[in-house]
């Protein structure tokens, strides 16, 4: 178990996006992805725009705490313009996942498949790593790839 002043994290990358066919042929304002880690943390993405290609390019990184849920939930969706607002969207795949399965490989980027729609896999490219940090004392975070260099602290 980590000390207080150590915590583990995970660094993702959300690279790009491909095949990535809206269910209800209607054409969106963009896409982005949704991580949910608990009822209490949400990740969004930049909205990107789908090329004719059915790909989005995104390089977005997210660092998220391994402490909140065992588990989370990654979803594509499709945002439309709603008056002069981008509404929620429609979800295009949707996938719930343990850290680990993440993890799994390495720090390499990796292809997660979600269920076919329109007779296509999206797909999206991520890189995910742990991440060790040290707390500052001022809620600001430093990443450290020696979890040796954590200052200590005495109390």
């Amino acid at each position: 178990m980590p000390s207080s002043s150590e915590n583990r994290f995970l660094k993702l990358e959300v690279i790009n996006g491909k095949n990535l066919r809206v269910p209800s042929k209607r054409i969106p304002a963009g896409i982005y992805v949704s991580i949910d880690v608990d009822w209490r943390t949400r990740w969004k993405s930049t909205i990107g725009v789908l090329s004719a290609d059915e790909s989005v390019a995104w390089g977005n990184t997210v660092t998220l705490s391994l402490h909140g849920s065992p588990a989370l939930s990654v979803e594509i969706r499709a945002s439309y313009e709603v008056d002069r607002m981008l509404g929620s969207g429609e979800v295009i795949g949707e996938l719930k996942m343990s850290w680990d399965e993440l993890l799994d490989h390495g720090d390499e980027p990796f292809d997660l498949s979600f269920p076919s729609v329109r007779g296509v896999r999206p797909s999206l490219t991520l890189k995910a790593a742990y991440v060790h940090t040290c707390d500052n004392q001022n809620g600001a975070l430093s990443d450290v790839s020696d979890v040796g260099l954590c200052p200590l602290s005495f109390w």
